[in-house]
This record gives structure tokens, C-alpha cells and sequence, in this order.
């Protein structure tokens, strides 16, 4: 019988519902247990799912010697308290994304995760899902590059809230952290992942609202090309489409996670075709199967790897909330 990484759920939303499902679906994970702020939905969901334990706090969860990790889907300013609790219980972890609000943070749980020998990870599942490894690849048809327009724009209803004077937690910077910092982090992660780190980033705000984080368009340079980021919670649009651009043709994909469609259109011959593969229903199955493996093998360079490039982007979104600096 397979070694399986046996995880407790920290939250009992809808993103935690489907972790759970993507986990149970996995060949090398198995969910123990489950806390949520409302002991009452996380019981519901725990008897929905299967899963026999309710912890009654988090320390209950932290303090159970079956659980090799947690996974923790709260609201963003929880994370990092959570994760140094999790990580001083000696428990791998995996944060949903955002993961943390800034580098500091995001170095001292690093820090505290390497003294007590686990690992942290920061759950952005669009990089570990098979169409993203075909663009990765993709990319060498083009040629030279001559630049991307990576668009992320979802509306929610919490700026109408916000335009009211009522709480709007997604664009409060103590609970949130704003559209850069929240939905961001995919074309972020995803430029990162393409290109490499930028020479420059700058991002532009929607100057909607003053001193709040709505949206607004970001730009990396890099050293021959420059590439556009569309990003916003108050613009609603029905064309999620990216384009990646080449001296050979174009690479059009949609969304920025859970990417269902990858096409490329030669400018030598202008044919168009489809390069892009069935995926899962449950796109987080990718990423969950990848972290319990590395955990499980003990895979010390993997997951280096991959802390570094979370180093690398909330670092960068430090840079271009600062004016490039």
C-alpha cells in the first residue's frame, strides 16, 4: 500500500471544498481532518466529504501527530500566524495563494520552515497543470519574442460594497491585500515562469478609488520585449484570452489557471491549431499531487525550486506597488 501524505484542512470554503476533492482524488494524498471558523459548516462538510475529524481549534489540528501537513485556505491576513503555529508543530504547508502579504513575511516562514525541516508552499495551481508545461514548450515555436498581453480581470461585486461605504475585504490591504497582490499573482507567477525574472516591473492602478487596489495594468520589462498585464476586480469583460507573441506566430490561451485552450497561428503559412490537451475537472489535482510527492520523497531541490520562485514573485509585487523600485 502507497506512503500517502496525510493532511488536515485548515477554512470550509468553497476553494477548500475543492481541495478536498482534488486531494482524495490524488494517488498520494488522504484528507484526516478539517477546522473551519464555523465549527457547524466544517462538520457539515467533513460528513459531506467523508473526513471523521472535526478539529475543535486550530492547536487541536497542529498538536495531531497523523498529519504530515496542513493546508490553509483562509483569508489572506490569517496566513502567515497560521503557518509559523503549523510550521512550530513541525507540519508541512500548503497556503493557498496569496500565501503572504509581503517578502518579510514570506522570508521569516521560509526561515522558520528550514530550522524545523518542512516545507511551505504557496498553492498557485496554473503552473503545475499540463496545458501550462505545453506553452512552457510552445514558447520555442515562436521564435524571438516580441512581447505577451496576459489578462486576469474578474469582476466582484465588493466594489459595490466598497463605492457604499460598506466592508470590502478583498480590497482592504489588512485582509486582502488588494488585486495586485490577489489575483495578480497568476499572470505574475506565470510571466515568471515563461520569461524569468524581469529587469522592471511597474503596475498603474485604476485610480477608481483612492489609495485602494481595484486594478490597473502592470508592466515587466525585460531586456528585448515588454509584457502587459491586465489585471481587475471592477471590469467585467468576456474575453479572458492571453497572447504571447513571436517573430514565427502567436500563442493564444484562455484564462490564466485552469487553462483549457492553447492555440498557435503561424505567420509563415496563418494556420491555426489547437496544442492544448484535456485537463481534469479539478484543476487543483495537479498542484496537490506534486506537493505531497515532493513531501513525501523528501525532495529537498524540488521544493527549494519552487521557493524561490515564491520569493521572486512577491518580491516583484513589492517592486511594481512601489513604482519599480
Amino acid at each position: 500500500m502507497a506512503i500517502k501524505n496525510k493532511i488536515g484542512v485548515v477554512g470550509s470554503g468553497p476553494i477548500s471544498c475543492a481541495m478536498m476533492d482534488a486531494i482524495n482524488e490524488s494517488s498520494n494524498g488522504e484528507v484526516m481532518g478539517i477546522w473551519g471558523r464555523r465549527f457547524h459548516l466544517a462538520k457539515e462538510l467533513a460528513k459531506e466529504k467523508g473526513v471523521s475529524k472535526v478539529y475543535g481549534s486550530l492547536n487541536e489540528m497542529f498538536e495531531d501527530d497523523e498529519l504530515d501537513t496542513v493546508y490553509i485556505a483562509t483569508p489572506n491576513a490569517s496566513h502567515f500566524d497560521q503557518a509559523m503555529a503549523a510550521i512550530e508543530h513541525r507540519k508541512h504547508v500548503i497556503v493557498e495563494k496569496t500565501a503572504f502579504m509581503t517578502a518579510d513575511q514570506a522570508n521569516r516562514v521560509f526561515d522558520a520552515a528550514e530550522k524545523q525541516n518542512v516545507f511551505v508552499f504557496e498553492a498557485v495551481r496554473s503552473i503545475f497543470e499540463p496545458n501550462f508545461q505545453i506553452l512552457k514548450t510552445a514558447i520555442k515555436r515562436l521564435g524571438k519574442i516580441h512581447g505577451a498581453t496576459l489578462k486576469y480581470q474578474n469582476y466582484s461585486k465588493q466594489y459595490l460594497a466598497l463605492l457604499k461605504g460598506e466592508k470590502a475585504p478583498l480590497f482592504d490591504e489588512n485582509h486582502g491585500g488588494g488585486t495586485l497582490r490577489t489575483i495578480g499573482i497568476y499572470p505574475i507567477y506565470a510571466a515568471v515562469q515563461l520569461f524569468g525574472v524581469p529587469v522592471k516591473s511597474y503596475y498603474f492602478k485604476q485610480p477608481t478609488v483612492k489609495n485602494v487596489d481595484l486594478g490597473g495594468t502592470c508592466i515587466f520589462e525585460y531586456e528585448d520585449f515588454k509584457i502587459t498585464m491586465l489585471i481587475s476586480k471592477i471590469n467585467l469583460t468576456n474575453d479572458s484570452i492571453s497572447e504571447i507573441y513571436g517573430e514565427n506566430g502567436t500563442l493564444r490561451f484562455h484564462s490564466l489557471y485552469d487553462i483549457r485552450t492553447i492555440s498557435y497561428r503561424s505567420i509563415i503559412n496563418d494556420m491555426e491549431e489547437t496544442i492544448s490537451e484535456p485537463i481534469s475537472d479539478n484543476s487543483l489535482l495537479y498542484e496537490i499531487t506534486e506537493f505531497s510527492e515532493w513531501i513525501m520523497m523528501k525532495d529537498v531541490t524540488a521544493y527549494r525550486k519552487q521557493k524561490n520562485i515564491t520569493l521572486k514573485a512577491i518580491s516583484i509585487i513589492e517592486q511594481a506597488l512601489n513604482g519599480g523600485t
